[in-house]
């Protein structure tokens, strides 16, 4: 007896369904890991990319702030902030270093267990802002994050540039503080770096240097007061006085580089200096127009009326060097601005009057100029510029002094990027 088993096309059909469905499964799922696995690259493209532009922003970041910090004239403490210890070097003479008479500018340095190394400073942002190192001596300090939250930072140095009077910056940005943005970049630390580079050019404070001791476009009034007026440095040419009037002084006196006539020392009735207006005039020393130099980020604008002398002096404790008053103004002495290796430059656009016992050792230039009542010392080594007249009966001295108005022309003034330098590779 034989026992067969029927087999029904309706269980045959059924598992050739659970066969092509669970193909059908499995594929979906490939299809969604692979789609999910496009995603995950795409995050991760898109968090180095983030990480790149924040290390790329800081390192931009960190140009800037040491363009800013360099025209900054105030002190600076090892924060780098401005401090009021007046002891203390501004940012630009804790980096850098001018040398020679055409004003090399070297960066300063420190040794590194022997190793001469060029100071740098850094800042790091974290929750409660942007925190900075700018250490006098060795490596910036700064603290690093807490936990793995992105903390932009950057660091920059210095480096000499090709010319005098250039100076190369290097900015480099990171993403993590953690090391002061000095190593490689890595991604198991979500950490990204980034290089900027750029150079500036110093602007000077003194295109030119005068000729002259006192030069005015107008004319010069001292009555029968003994003004003096000295020009002993025959490398620079020998006139004492420029005027594009007349000289009115009958006790003048005048001092002229050894073995030089008198008579070349004074030019009076110039008539091309005469022709040009106030702006010209000035320009024509500073390279610049009024409004233009007194907008530098260097220069210290003084707000003040009538007597200025606590204004002013106050200034240059502070660090100003270049220093700007739109007003008329007094300067009253006993007063002393400025020193024989560390000058100012004054600049007036109203009437600028001084009385007493003043000494400026730098720059003078103003509307007009006025100085009356001067006690024994009263003088100013360095130029005296006036785009209008000079008055007074003072018995005060006018020095022209090359190494003073060198020091303004080769170490004072803004520094500006250079177009074309910017390179961030």
């Amino acid at each position: 007896m034989h026992n067969f088993t029927h087999r029904s096309p309706h269980g045959q059909r059924g598992a050739a369904a659970l066969l092509v469905t669970t193909l059908l499964c499995f594929a979906m799922l490939l299809v969604v890991a692979n789609a999910h696995r496009n995603v995950v690259v795409e995050e991760h493209a898109s968090a180095n990319q983030l990480r790149a532009a924040q290390a790329f922003e800081a390192a931009e970041a960190g140009i800037e702030w040491a363009l800013s910090r360099l025209n900054d004239p105030t002190p600076a403490g090892p924060d780098c902030r401005p401090g009021i210890d007046a002891s203390a070097r501004s940012a630009r003479d804790r980096w850098l270093r001018f040398q020679g008479a055409a004003g090399d500018v070297v960066p300063a340095t420190w040794s590194d267990a022997g190793t001469t190394t060029p100071l740098r400073a850094a800042c790091v942002r974290g929750d409660g802002g942007w925190t900075c190192s700018c250490p006098a001596s060795g490596a910036p300090s700064l603290a690093a994050p807490a936990g793995q939250a992105t903390a932009p930072a950057f660091a920059v140095e210095f480096t000499a540039g090709p010319r005098p009077g250039i100076v190369h910056i290097v900015s480099t940005g990171c993403t993590r503080g953690d090391a002061v943005c000095a190593g490689a970049a890595d991604p198991t630390a979500n950490n990204a770096v980034a290089r900027v580079e750029a150079s500036f050019a110093l602007l000077p404070a003194l295109r030119s240097a005068p000729v002259a001791a006192l030069t005015t476009r107008g004319s010069v009034d001292a009555g029968t007061a003994a003004l003096g007026v000295h020009h002993g440095d025959a490398a620079s040419g020998t006139l004492a006085l420029h005027a594009g009037g007349h000289v009115a002084a009958s006790a003048l006196r005048i001092t002229a580089p050894a073995g030089a006539s008198l008579e070349g020392t004074v030019a009076a009735d110039d008539g091309a200096l005469a022709a040009l207006d106030a702006d010209r005039f000035f320009a024509r020393f500073f390279g610049m127009s009024v409004a233009a130099w007194a907008a530098q980020p260097a220069v210290t604008r003084v707000a003040c009326s009538g007597n200025c002398t606590a204004a002013v002096g106050a200034a240059i404790a502070a660090g100003g060097r270049l220093l700007y008053i739109d007003a008329d103004a007094t300067l009253a002495g006993p007063a002393s601005f400025g020193a024989a290796g560390d000058p100012v430059a004054l600049v007036g656009r109203g009437r600028l009057t001084l009385t007493g016992a003043v000494t400026v050792d730098g720059i003078v230039e103003a509307a007009s100029l006025q100085w009356d009542a001067a006690a024994a010392g009263a003088a100013v080594r360095g130029a005296v510029l006036s785009a209008g007249h000079y008055r007074g009966d003072a018995a005060a001295d006018f020095t022209h002094d090359s190494a003073v108005l060198a020091l303004l022309a080769t170490r004072a003034g803004s520094f500006v990027r250079i177009n074309g330098s910017w390179k961030d590779f």
